[in-house]
């Protein structure tokens, strides 16, 4: 923008040097946003917030529904019939609907929970989005996990992509209004999966066309037989 302005300047005699001639633009590096957690995190998690804690239902429930912390400040048991969840979405405005299994169902029936929301601030108020961002991130902290609750929300796409989740099974569930969002997940499950298929196959020509020896017996501790 500020060379287009130069030059204009320059073309219409208002300066007679472009002094942005010549500079190269700044490089920004990419980024994959909020890191995603890894399965030592979540043990750390696990150790640090027992079950019973009001922490601990917090990322029992992100992991299993990929809620964003928007609908986790929200969520409770109006959004409940049996062990189905569902909830429209405050970002997308989406309804994302999902079963949640026994073990969170347990999670929820071992912890004190509010009457309008699963997870409520010290005074049993539910939280806004940002006071839960900031709560849920004291309680990584307190655990010794540098991440998000966003990132969990990254995990759990991940497992339902390599698990073998499509993309719109993906843009169910995470409240996602277009496909690109999901595909980065499926896709890079793909990659994977397809990665490792490949590798296997090519051990298996190796196997086939290389043997491990190129002349026939090297390597093999073979007795001399002496014929009587």
């Amino acid at each position: 923008m500020a060379g287009q302005l130069f030059k204009w300047a320059r073309t219409n005699s208002h300066i007679e040097v472009d002094p942005t001639l010549g500079v190269e633009r700044l490089k920004v590096a990419s980024s994959d946003g909020f890191p995603i957690w890894t399965i030592e995190d979540i043990h750390a998690f696990m150790e640090r917030w027992p079950v019973g804690t009001r922490e601990r239902l917090a990322l029992e429930i992100l992991i299993a529904s990929g809620l964003r912390r928007s609908d986790m400040a929200l969520a409770g048991r109006q959004h409940m019939r049996d062990d189905i969840f569902s909830i429209k979405t405050a970002k997308t405005k989406t309804q994302v609907t999902m079963q949640l299994s026994d073990r969170v169902l347990g999670m929820i029936g071992q912890t004190e929970t509010g009457d309008f929301a699963f997870i409520v601030g010290k005074h049993g108020r539910p939280m806004t989005k940002e006071s839960f961002g900031n709560w849920f991130g004291e309680a990584c902290r307190a655990a010794g996990v540098s991440k998000s609750a966003h990132g969990l929300r990254k995990f759990s796409a991940t497992l339902a992509a390599e698990a073998g989740a499509t993309t719109h099974e993906l843009m169910a569930q995470f409240g996602w209004v277009t496909v690109q969002q999901a595909e980065l997940y499926t896709k890079a499950a793909d990659r994977s999966r397809l990665g490792k298929k490949t590798s296997r196959v090519i051990a298996e020509q190796i196997e086939t066309i290389l043997p491990p020896h190129l002349i026939e017996g090297t390597g093999e501790n073979k007795k001399n037989k002496v014929k009587s």
